[in-house]
């Protein structure tokens, strides 16, 4: 079922866990809401928690840009540095 809130589309899912338990939640991969992050998609398991985080990406916008540049930073020095282990 798909969801709207704040001009963001988030779907409803219904899925069985690994020991075949009922589980549900919402997942959004809206892409202009995530256009300032490295987050293809994220989750939540209620309604409520996922307008909070629709929310937090509105609202935050300048955070998450500085955020996202913080870490993108230090991806590069991770990588600038010779190493036998490449995180991968």
């Amino acid at each position: 079922m798909i969801n709207h809130y704040r001009n963001v589309k988030f779907f409803y899912k219904e899925w069985k866990t690994y020991s075949g338990a009922n589980a549900t939640g919402y997942t959004c991969n809206d892409e202009s809401l995530l256009k300032h992050v490295n987050t293809v998609s994220f989750g939540a398991k209620t309604i409520q928690d996922m307008k909070s985080k629709i929310d937090d990406y509105l609202d935050n916008v300048e955070r998450h840009i500085e955020l996202k540049e913080l870490n993108d930073k230090a991806c590069a020095e991770f990588y600038a540095i010779p190493t036998l282990y490449r995180g991968d």
